[in-house]
């Protein structure tokens, strides 16, 4: 038996182990009846924030847009980093609800990002919170589910400090990952060339963008002199537990060709373009 068969032959065994543990195949031994019982299901919990988004004199901040993900890298995989995306309402008021499995510290990361500029009434700098769930009461279990856990917290923006000395321009990239067959491929991670992060290991504060369970990304960078630069995927590690490779995509694209509008001050303008990638499996 050749050494590729049976690599293929063990990465599929980790797959069909995955996928039962996924499902929630459990057995246990009943020293009673001297049998074993075998039961369906994965235990899981609902977590839900309400939050608050107001600035330094407690007045709420509409449209800010919040990205959240998971923290605990070492459950995050390409299936359960619950990249998602939500805003404020008029009231800065916003509310986001996921079901996860439970943790030994199920942690979440919040992004916030002042993406209308002055119209929300001023311009605010980003912010990263983070809000853990460990040890938080759990209420409504019933069988599997363990139960729903709420919290609320208020983010604090401080107003944004433009600390440029030479003109620049704003740009935002955006748009989706797909595979062969236009499936959307959540957890692939985005960079650049040249690199405006350190772009290591499977924290996405490391990177520019991680696509959500859409496939979708976005990202904006400051550039005071645009060029061509060239855009490429790299996917989270736990795809490397799968039993096919993915083949990353780079795109180039140039700054100078993006049409820019809204200039102020030493602001130049901003523009966007919209970038899809479609990788091979």
């Amino acid at each position: 038996m050749n050494s590729f068969y049976i690599r293929f032959l063990k990465r599929i065994n980790q797959l069909l182990f995955g996928l039962l543990a996924m499902l929630g195949f459990a057995c246990s031994d009943d020293e009673q009846n001297n049998h074993i019982i075998c039961e369906y299901g994965t235990p899981y919990a609902t977590f839900e924030v309400k939050g608050k988004v107001v600035d330094k004199a407690g007045k709420p901040i509409p449209n800010i847009q919040i990205r959240t993900n998971m923290e605990d890298e070492e459950k995050a995989s390409y299936y359960t980093l619950h990249t998602d995306t939500i805003t404020t309402q008029s009231d800065g008021t916003f509310e986001w609800k996921t079901t996860d499995y439970l943790l030994k510290s199920t942690q979440y990361r919040l992004i916030s990002e002042d993406i209308d500029e002055e119209n929300n009434g001023g311009t605010f700098a980003s912010d990263t919170s983070f809000i853990d769930f460990k040890g938080t009461e759990l209420v409504g279990a019933d069988s599997w589910f363990l139960g729903k856990a709420t919290k609320e917290m208020t983010i604090t923006l401080q107003d944004y400090v433009d600390t440029h000395t030479e003109p620049y321009a704003k740009y935002t990239i955006y748009g989706q990952v797909t595979n062969q067959n236009n499936n959307p491929m959540p957890g692939i991670f985005i960079l650049t060339d040249p690199a405006y992060k350190p772009n290591t290991g499977d924290d996405p504060a490391n990177y520019l963008a991680i696509t959500d369970i859409y496939g979708r990304y976005a990202f904006t960078c400051e550039l005071e002199s645009p060029a061509e630069h060239l855009i490429y995927t790299k996917p989270h590690s736990s795809y490397e537990k799968g039993i096919y490779t993915i083949v990353n995509d780079t795109i180039s694209v140039n700054f100078a060709d993006i049409e820019l509008t809204g200039g102020k001050g030493l602001l130049k303008g901003k523009g966007s373009k919209e970038v899809n990638f479609r990788l091979k499996i």
